[in-house]
């Protein structure tokens, strides 16, 4: 868990990022059954998937440099790693969107204490009788996480340190 979170903060790994490494892991077990983590490959999947899906989902990603020293692997071995992973995947490393929902709702409800707030909770009927949302943020705002009727603060503050990057774009900082 530890690595993850390292992973997530200075690799700056999104949570699209961080479920596409899950579905990473549900096709390679799919494509080969024979396919395995344990506590000795688990940090060279988890970095390799990271680069991978950040490379393939967002606009602006690290080099591989970077990576691998986040992931604390060789930037060889990483480069390795890397092709294998997309050889092994057909090349086919950017999920349907509604796959990302579909892996976000799983894991809520896997998750005790958690439940997924309804979509009509924000929004209200205004004088005109227009639906306005009661937040500030825009219509395609995630969804929240709650646990129990209250909303999982540490959770949101998790993912939004994880998913937030320097507004001055000098991430390098970040790793000392």
């Amino acid at each position: 868990m530890d690595y993850l979170q390292r992973l997530a903060k200075h690799a700056t790994l999104t949570p699209p990022i961080l479920l596409s490494m899950v579905y990473y892991m549900d096709r390679l077990c799919l494509l080969y059954p024979a396919f395995t983590i344990n506590t000795l490959t688990v940090h060279r999947f988890l970095i390799t998937a990271g680069t991978v899906a950040s490379k393939g989902l967002s606009d602006a990603f690290w080099n591989n440099p970077t990576y691998a020293r986040v992931g604390g692997i060789k930037t060889t071995e990483l480069a390795l790693l890397e092709l294998d992973f997309l050889y092994r995947l057909d090349w086919k490393i950017v999920p349907n969107p509604e796959a990302l929902v579909d892996y976000y709702r799983a894991l809520v409800e896997r998750s005790p204490g958690y439940d997924i707030e309804s979509d009509e909770s924000d929004i209200v009927d205004d004088e005109s009788g227009d639906e306005v949302s009661d937040s500030t943020e825009d219509s395609d705002s995630k969804e929240e996480v709650t646990t129990g009727a209250t909303t999982d603060k540490k959770w949101n503050a998790w993912m939004n340190d994880v998913s937030t990057k320097q507004a001055d774009g000098s991430q390098e900082e970040k790793l000392t």
